[in-house]
């Protein structure tokens, strides 16, 4: 089934709000571990494909299904850690105004210097400098207006909606430490472990991406008794869900 929109998501558990509200006519594990699922929401055709966790699984899965049928945009959700100083809270919603790779560049003797590191000395996407230190804007209008219908959206419902950079990790932040570090160098608002790697692929291939998550926690010290994984699931996909009522706004 061809579809226009294609909604990203590391695992499943982090779309299944959103799965419960649209109508699943299909669903496929493919051999690398991915799944796609075909469904409806308010009559609108959706592939919504499952990557499994980190940049390579989602470079690969997303790569694939451009190669098999060509979305009009691509939406990356999914829940993220936040970072305190934004004053964001977990459950509130961001919206990527661009996506980074922190471990892209060349160390430095500066402090910090595994994170505070200069450009690499190539593109990492052919003419486009930014990549260097492994940026990856995304559609910059898109965003701004994905970030106006979601403020609009949850005005009501005391649910904050930010926008800014988010930053792409393999390694978890675990420490104080390390988050206000992380701060200091990016002033990023979420960290997860998947957007850049999807943003490059989107870049690559000149289709439009965004990506919304929301707040499961806090970046730092790990205590899980303090996570709210639920609700950050349930606030993404409402996101994605108000989205998608607006298709006719966001898919050109």
């Amino acid at each position: 089934m061809k579809t226009d929109i294609l909604i990203i998501s590391p695992t499943k558990m982090e779309i299944t709000p959103f799965l419960k509200l649209a109508e699943k006519q299909s669903e496929t594990k493919n051999e690398s571990g991915s799944t796609i699922i075909n469904a409806r929401y308010m009559k609108k055709k959706l592939k919504i494909l499952i990557t499994e966790p980190g940049i390579v699984n989602t470079a690969h899965a997303l790569t694939a299904e451009i190669i098999q049928n060509r979305p009009a945009i691509v939406i990356q959700t999914g829940i993220a850690g936040i970072f305190k100083k934004t004053g964001l809270k977990i459950g509130d919603i961001a919206v990527a105004e661009s996506e980074q790779y922190i471990h892209a560049g060349i160390e430095t003797g500066r402090p910090n210097r595994n994170l505070n590191l200069d450009p690499l000395p190539f593109d990492l996407i052919s003419g486009r400098s930014i990549t260097r230190k492994g940026v990856f804007p995304v559609d910059s209008e898109l965003s701004r207006l994905c970030f106006k219908i979601l403020q609009d959206y949850f005005s009501m419902k005391n649910i904050q909606v930010s926008r800014g950079l988010f930053i792409t990790v393999s390694t978890i932040t675990g420490s104080e430490s390390t988050a206000e570090e992380l701060f200091s160098i990016f002033s990023p608002c979420m960290e997860a472990m998947e957007g850049a790697a999807a943003a490059h692929v989107a870049a690559v291939y000149k289709i439009p991406f965004i990506e919304i998550r929301a707040g499961s926690n806090y970046v730092g010290q790990r205590n899980k008794s303090e996570w709210d994984i639920p609700l950050a699931a349930e606030r993404a996909s409402l996101a994605v869900a108000a989205l998608i009522e607006r298709t006719s706004e966001i898919v050109s």
